[in-house]
């Protein structure tokens, strides 16, 4: 279609809907802008119905652009709006009293007013003011505190998109399907998505579900309570105080044997050193070792017993106070 069709002061084509139009829109979604019309006695005559569709959008200002019209049977698809792959007349015949349009996938970028012009003898004019906005993105839901019984938490609901302002609202599911109130002891927290449960009882145990909505749409998330015994608490302390006692003992156990293993060595060497000082003449066996302090100076020294007779070794380490004695090897 050539130029645009300019309003006439006799407005006898009548569009069948209110002259203006408000939508919100989540991107993503299809829309009908729909334009119903019928034509008024002074639209009789031999000419054809005309219909032209202009997008005004701030961000592209400039002469109005036409990017669908229908003239003589024949649809045109305008360039520079980038609806042309999106749009399409409902009607396979607009002159069939009805010039509504389908867009799809919208997109932020499509915002803006939608005019619709339709003219036979006369012309008249239909608005829609669509915007375009992303809905919440999926939120996470969770739960902070001990979930047992008598204690308090926060369930916390945040979703990180969406055009604003977003709207928070917590419900508990019955059977965990559909919508559902809120038990007693639940408050609203200082956060918009969190919820306070004061005092749990089995009362509150069940599918809750945080919804999220804008203008546009709405997001959703769900957790599952369920409250432990009030025992709980008890019995993991205990078992964290005897899972400890029980690695110190064995700990405890692990350096006795290390220390066991020390002693029989100092006693192997303190024999050999035994038997080295009698010149190899010993005939019978080592059969004790015994540490003894040394006094002033608080040496340890070795000393093998061999039947009725003593002979003692070299001196071997400091160990001040300390008397023990083990079985000594044999020759």
């Amino acid at each position: 279609m050539g130029a645009v069709l300019s309003p006439a002061l006799l407005l006898a084509v009548r569009i069948n809907s209110k002259g203006r139009e408000v939508l919100y829109l989540a991107k993503g979604d299809s829309v009908k802008l729909g334009c119903p019309y019928v034509l008024e006695p002074e639209d009789n005559g031999p000419q054809g119905v005309g219909i032209e569709w202009i997008q005004i959008t701030p961000e592209r200002p400039g002469p109005e652009k036409v990017f669908l019209s229908y003239q003589d049977h024949h649809v045109n698809y305008g360039s520079g709006s980038g609806l042309q792959d999106r749009v399409a007349f409902v009607q396979n015949d607009p002159s069939q009293y009805d010039a509504s349009i389908r867009l799809a996938d919208l997109q932020v970028s499509d915002t803006g007013t939608y005019q619709c012009r339709v003219k036979k003898n006369t012309v008249a004019v239909h608005e829609v003011i669509v915007t375009v906005e992303e809905k919440p993105a999926a939120p996470q839901c969770w739960a902070e505190g001990e979930v047992i019984e008598g204690s308090s938490i926060v369930l916390r609901c945040y979703s990180r998109g969406g055009a604003s302002p977003l709207s928070y609202q917590w419900a508990k599911l019955a059977s965990g399907y559909g919508g559902g109130h809120l038990p007693s002891g639940t408050i609203q927290g200082r956060a918009p998505g969190d919820l306070i449960i004061r005092s749990l009882t089995e009362v509150h145990t069940g599918v809750y579900q945080c919804r999220v909505t804008n203008r546009v749409g709405y997001s959703a998330c769900q957790i599952n309570l369920t409250i432990g015994p009030k025992g709980r608490r008890v019995g993991v302390i205990v078992g964290s105080i005897l899972g400890s006692l029980l690695l110190l003992s064995l700990l405890g156990l692990l350096i006795y044997a290390l220390i066991c293993r020390y002693r029989q060595k100092e006693c192997q060497r303190a024999c050999s050193d035994c038997r080295s000082s009698t010149g190899g003449t010993m005939t019978r066996a080592c059969n004790v070792c015994a540490h003894h302090t040394y006094s002033p100076h608080g040496i340890s020294y070795m000393q093998c017993q061999h039947g009725d007779s003593d002979e003692r070794a070299a001196a071997l380490i400091c160990n001040e106070g300390i008397r023990h004695q083990v079985a000594c090897p044999a020759l």
